[in-house]
């Protein structure tokens, strides 16, 4: 059992089923698929070939394909319901909770990509992506330049509460490599939002 990663350069009507067709073709089983306009998920039951992979990649409005071979459970929310019980529960009684939990989140969720991926700013591009196709944030660009490292996003899906479980998720998936704290800003642009780690 594997993963297809698909990251989206246009979404246009059409697309997933050119994919699936592709997958199907093959005699492949589609187990699960998660994800929006930005990248997508594809559990895949069997074999998953270069070929298949080469013919996916080649997609219209598909930019890249990755593999994931390990396994791992998609756990899926409606985002509106869940940003209303956070807030009424962990915001009135303990707003740092959310950032703690994020900050967990991120370190595990390196540390899970880097079993596959060794070098981290792949990794970190990787989980990023993964994170795009969860709904947990829209992936615009990440920028690596001495001592800083800025992540471009469209959105996130905590921005109506000031994005603390992103902001920990970020800060966990860079401490969980190295026993250096990072500072972790986010600055508000006119259609995104950089998330600065220092």
């Amino acid at each position: 059992m594997v993963w297809l990663l698909l990251s989206i350069s246009r979404d246009r009507p059409g697309l997933l089923n050119d994919v699936t067709g592709l997958i199907k073709a093959r005699n492949l089983n589609i187990k699960n698929i998660v994800g929006n306009n930005y990248a997508v998920l594809i559990e895949i039951d069997g074999e998953v070939s270069d070929e298949l992979i080469n013919a996916v990649s080649n997609v219209n409005g598909i930019n890249t394909v990755n593999v994931i071979g390990l396994s791992f459970t998609v756990l899926g929310f409606v985002q509106e319901n869940f940003m209303k019980a956070l807030l009424f529960y962990v915001m009135e009684r303990e707003p740092e909770l959310l950032e703690r939990l994020g900050y967990e989140y991120g370190k595990e969720l390196i540390r899970y990509v880097l079993n596959s991926i060794r070098d981290f700013r792949d990794a970190l591009y990787f989980s990023l992506r993964i994170l795009t196709a969860l709904g947990i944030i829209v992936l615009i660009n990440v920028r690596f330049m001495m001592g800083t490292t800025t992540i471009s996003i469209a959105r996130a899906f905590d921005e109506d509460v000031g994005m603390p479980m992103t902001k920990g998720i970020i800060r966990g998936l860079f401490e969980a490599v190295s026993n250096i704290k990072h500072n972790v800003r986010i600055k508000r642009g006119d259609s995104h939002y950089d998330i600065i780690i220092t």
